[in-house]
C-alpha cells in the first residue's frame, strides 16, 4: 500500500496558500474597479491572474479527488 501522507499535506498547504492568493487577487480587482475605473490594463492583468487562480484551484481540486481515488481503490 502507498502512503499517501506527504502528498495529502503538500496538496493542503498548496490549496492554503491558493486561498490566501485567490482571495488577495479578488480584493485588489475589486478596489481598484472601484477606486480607479480607467486603470483598465490593470483591471485587465488582474482579472486575467483571478481567472488563472480559479484554473490553479480546480485543478488542484481534481489532484485531490485523484489521490483520495487512489486511497480508496487501495485499502
Amino acid at each position: 500500500m502507498v502512503d499517501h501522507t506527504e502528498t495529502r499535506k503538500y496538496i493542503h498547504d498548496l490549496a492554503n496558500h491558493f486561498a490566501i492568493m485567490d482571495a488577495s487577487i479578488t480584493r485588489a480587482l475589486t478596489l481598484v474597479q472601484r477606486n480607479y475605473p480607467e486603470a483598465q490594463d490593470e483591471i485587465q492583468r488582474l482579472n486575467k491572474a483571478n481567472e488563472y487562480m480559479k484554473k490553479s484551484i480546480e485543478t488542484l481540486k481534481e489532484l485531490r479527488a485523484h489521490i483520495h481515488s487512489q486511497i480508496k481503490d487501495h485499502s
